[in-house]
């Protein structure tokens, strides 16, 4: 690293063809390369930006790349390397350098990355190239933001658009956490597998866990898990298809990118597409809706789709299986899932079953215990107390909540199954289904069976002039908006709909005077939504957003923004089915369901959209249905047959699979109706206490520990509240010359500026954005970014700054009584860093760390003393012959205290360095040694894992013994 350089001008000077130099007037033109040398000039290339500049020999405004040992550099291919040593020979340099396994290698100087920018201080400083205080300042606490972050126990939870729900945060925390996790979400419906499977994967590609990602879903839910991605948790995902696939010139398109979704049909319909995805080398597989794998203990096995995934997870570290209820598709379904996850473990159905016959009694006593029942012989029998010994030993001064601690990690699939369920999770709204039988128009007599259940589109133009459904749907909204006239309106309307109940008016908690409440209809089809606009606007004047596939994202997005407007949005939003996936309306509580949908998992992503955790009001159902026809049908299945308006019904599924030929029967001929809801009800009814009696509550206790998401809540609330990067952020804007003002609701509207700094500014669109730094407000307006420390613009500012030279030299006069006129300080910034591939985490025991050192003349560290901000004052970026003057002048003595600087930060990395070893051998040696103690007990703690912890404990024992500061900006400060 050495002191300050002295410039090389002129016939000093020596170049030679291949040989690396920097501009010193325009760092953005990259690392340019010497191609030619003539008597009078010298041609360097600039490969990063196509360019060739022609320079006098005498006068040259470039620097040599040189670097030292200890710089981080990458070569042409991308590849990261540290330096270890240089030699020169015949005026080029060869540097030795370890890549991040820790492979030896020789670069020449000419293979180095066109793109790399080498932040030089002291040659920038000595230059005259400085940079006002306030870069200096804004890079300074970058570092500083970045430190918090990395050590965060949140980190990778807290950017994505959610509200904070314990369980989720807990199931994501866990699994991420582990090495390569192989796990089965099988949380109820409601409780947000998707987001966990977002989550774990947010936080896993964020702390570099996996980098490439399969995600295989059922075809109609592609656009629902693309959406849910890039809202929530600003994922891209390239979305594969067969036109994509066809369009793709690549040998392997799998290959091409990094996360991959496409259907499992498109795998096992495209003999070629599946190889390409076998040959993927991903390190995370996502499957959802797993269930429908199908899987039989018999010689047939799996079928096509279970093979493919199974040779899938057979070849990638990660596997995230989302499925319903996990035997609710019967035993053998639930072992073929576990297999996919461990074949080894889950070799032999009928050891299987054996192992859950005896795991039966201690969950059973787990039950009992979790109850209330103290562990001692006057509330247990012999046999649970005799279980209990055999399990864990002794169990004297353990309370009940200790004991079932203990079982979790040691018995049943619980280490590779998550599944929390209502019961055992608070915060659920209650449902409130209003329905309204309404006369059925003699010309939809004709329509039966399913084509009755949307007769709209049977009966085609003209339908809503006949259709009753459109007179109660303008009194139903008017009958929500609390205005006399309104009011006044619908008395004259009730003829229509004889038995509408009293609606709900502004009386009930929560709602505001004078604005109407608003209103989510869903219907089947998007032409019956465009029809419905046109009727409501024609026949009432009231204007209705509208939401449906034919539209562009883009134009989604403005409906579902127009209708979440408090002032002066929408009252209603007119949904098609696709209104039903990946969108969260939970600030309404009204839903309409226009007609209903065979299919009972669908019904519930309906209601699911308002009935989510964190609704704060009753959900109001409103079914309007047809009198005598197959839609009076199926509203009596869901509400007699099955209870699914009133609540979840998890035994849905099941009876739909077992009853679906008598349903379909039943909506031709609706005199079969009332055998069929009687039939209906009892094996809802069976299937509900059998699901009720097979509860595991030890497999709840594993699948959310309160404690911990406790902890886990409370930091993403604290991060939330600190708004830190809503400062930070707003000062880089104003510096980067990005337009920026208030915008509604307290949201920021974000601009490019005319006289930006540079082109482009990291994830902002030519048109601008509006964003939110509230996480309430983000929920509530999915058109806004909603912008943390974690999110894309902000990471990408915060690399674009630590990776320029922007802020890494700088002069101030201060004024200070403390200090005698012209007194010199120096104010240093070193990183200690660890170079190491990502995938070992070594941020979470030292991230990059800013050293900030203040050193006067008898090279005294006084940053104690005297913080940053306490050293304000004049910046000589408009005085530069006072600048030049005081560099030249104080050269000398810069240098001796630059060397002092880097003596000190020697000392602290390597403190640094060993309190990061103390802590990693400490932690990583705890985890060891609990999953050795619990592999003698449980064969689901997978042997890779204890040696991969071993190998990581190795690996970064060699890694963090390179633990290096660099210097990364220095001010001098001259007291006045």
């Amino acid at each position: 690293m050495g002191g300050f350089p002295q410039p090389q001008i002129g016939p000093m000077h020596q170049f030679l063809p291949g040989q690396r130099w920097l501009s010193e007037t325009q760092g953005d033109l990259g690392l340019g390369q010497v191609i030619a040398v003539d008597e009078r000039c010298v041609h360097v290339a600039f490969p990063a930006t196509g360019q060739t500049r022609l320079y006098a020999l005498r006068n040259a405004p470039l620097v040599r790349a040189e670097l030292d040992p200890g710089e981080r550099i990458r070569d042409r291919t991308g590849r990261v390397l540290t330096v270890r040593a240089r030699e020169t020979a015949a005026g080029l340099i060869a540097y030795r350098c370890e890549d991040l396994d820790g492979i030896s290698c020789t670069l020449p100087e000419w293979e180095l990355d066109d793109h790399i920018h080498l932040n030089r201080p002291q040659h920038r400083l000595l230059s005259g190239r400085i940079d006002r205080d306030l870069w200096f300042t804004l890079r300074l606490e970058t570092w500083l933001a970045g430190m918090h972050q990395a050590a965060s126990p949140v980190l990778g939870l807290v950017g994505p658009r959610i509200g904070p729900i314990p369980h989720q945060l807990f199931i994501a925390a866990e699994v991420a956490g582990r090495y390569a996790p192989r796990v089965l979400l099988a949380d109820e419906v409601g409780l947000g597998k998707t987001i966990e499977a977002g989550l774990i994967l947010h936080r896993m590609l964020l702390t570099g866990r996996a980098s490439r990602v399969l995600i295989l879903v059922p075809e109609p839910l592609l656009h629902q898990w693309l959406v849910e991605m890039r809202r929530r948790f600003n994922l891209r995902l390239a979305l594969f298809d067969r036109e994509r696939l066809a369009a793709m010139a690549d040998a392997n398109p799998f290959q091409a990118e990094q996360c991959v979704l496409c259907s499992l049909d498109l795998l096992t319909g495209d003999p070629q597409a599946a190889q390409g995805a076998l040959a993927g080398d991903w390190d995370l597989l996502v499957v959802d809706e797993a269930h429908h794998l199908a899987w039989s203990p018999d010689e047939s096995g799996g079928g096509l789709g279970y093979d493919l995934v199974a040779g899938l997870a057979a070849l990638t570290p990660g596997v995230l299986l989302l499925t319903a209820t996990p035997e609710q598709f019967g035993r053998a379904g639930h072992f073929g899932r576990l297999r996919l996850l461990d074949p080894d473990r889950f070799g032999d159905y009928q050891t299987f079953l054996e192992e859950e016959d005896h795991y039966a009694p201690v969950a059973a006593l787990a039950s009992r215990l979790l109850d209330g029942a103290p562990p001692d012989e006057a509330d247990l029998g012999e046999a649970d107390l005799a279980l209990l010994a055999d399990l864990i030993g002794d169990t004297r001064g353990l309370t009940p909540e200790q004991i079932c601690e203990r079982l979790v990690d040691r018995h049943g699939t619980g280490r590779i199954l998550f599944r929390n369920t209502r019961a055992a999770i608070p915060g659920f709204p209650g449902r409130e289904p209003i329905a309204h039988r309404l006369p059925s128009p003699a010309a939809y007599a004709e329509f039966g069976g399913e084509s009755g259940l949307t007769p709209e589109a049977a009966f085609g133009p003209g339908w809503a002039d006949l259709d009753p459904r459109i007179d109660w749907l303008i009194a139903t909204l008017r009958a929500l908006r609390p205005t006399g006239r309104w009011k006044s309106r619908l008395v004259r309307d009730r003829s229509c709909i004889p038995d509408i109940p009293a609606l709900p008016g502004r009386e009930e908690a929560g709602a505001e005077p004078g604005r109407p409440e608003k209103v989510l209809l869903i219907a089947a089809r998007a032409q019956t939504v465009l029809d419905l606009r046109e009727a409501l606007l024609r026949r009432a004047g009231i204007h209705a957003a509208v939401f449906h596939e034919g539209m562009e994202i883009v134009e989604r997005d403005r409906a579902a923004a127009y209708f979440a407007a408090a002032e002066d949005g929408t009252q209603i939003l007119l949904c098609s089915e696709i209104g039903s996936e990946g969108r969260n309306f939970q600030f309404a509580h009204h839903l309409i369901l226009f007609d209903l949908p065979l299919d009972p998992d669908l019904l519930e992503q309906r209601i699911g959209r308002l009935d989510r955790i964190g609704q704060r009001e009753t959900v109001r159902i409103y079914i309007p249905y047809l009198a005598g026809g197959p839609g009076e049908t199926l509203y009596r299945w869901y509400a007699e047959g099955l209870g699914a308006l009133t609540a979840p019904c998890p035994a849905a599924p099941a009876v739909f699979a077992q009853l679906g030929p008598d349903l379909h029967a039943a909506l031709a001929d609706p005199s079969l109706a009332d055998g069929l809801v009687a039939r209906a009800r009892d094996l809802t009814e069976r299937i509900d206490a059998e699901l009720t009696a097979g509860r595991d509550r030890l497999l709840e206790l594993h699948s959310h520990r309160r404690n911990v998401s406790a902890a886990l809540v409370d930091a993403v609330e604290r991060q939330d509240a600190e708004r830190s990067v809503a400062d930070w952020i707003g000062r880089v804007w104003d510096l980067f010359g990005i337009e920026n003002e208030p915008g509604p609701g307290g949201a920021v509207v974000v601009r490019p500026g005319a006289h930006r700094l540079q082109e482009h500014f990291p994830e902002l669109p030519e048109d601008g954005m509006t964003a939110t730094f509230d996480r309430a407000a983000a929920l509530a307006h999915e058109d806004r970014a909603f912008l943390t420390w974690e999110h894309p613009m902000v990471r990408g500012a915060m690399d674009l700054i630590t990776g320029s030279d922007l802020g890494a030299s700088a002069i101030t006069l201060v004024h200070d009584p403390r200090f005698k006129p012209a007194t010199v300080l120096l104010e240093a910034v070193y990183i200690a860093e660890c170079p190491a591939p990502p995938a070992l985490e070594v941020g979470r025991f030292l991230p990059p760390t800013a050293l900030r050192l203040v050193l006067d003349g008898a090279g005294r560290d006084l940053s104690a003393l005297l913080p940053h901000e306490a050293l304000r004052g004049e910046c000589l970026t408009r005085n530069r012959k006072l600048a030049t003057a005081v560099i030249r002048s104080q050269a000398a003595r810069l240098a001796v205290m630059l060397e002092r600087g880097e003596a000190l930060a020697q000392t602290a990395a390597a403190r640094l360095r060993d309190d990061a070893l103390a802590r990693m051998q400490d932690l990583l040696g705890e985890e060891m040694g609990r999953l050795r103690a619990l592999a003698a007990i449980n064969p689901l703690v997978r042997a890779e894992e204890i040696a991969h912890l071993e190998d990581r404990r190795e690996q970064l024992t060699r890694h963090l013994a390179y633990t290096h500061p660099r210097l990364d900006a220095l001010r001098v400060i001259v007291t006045g």
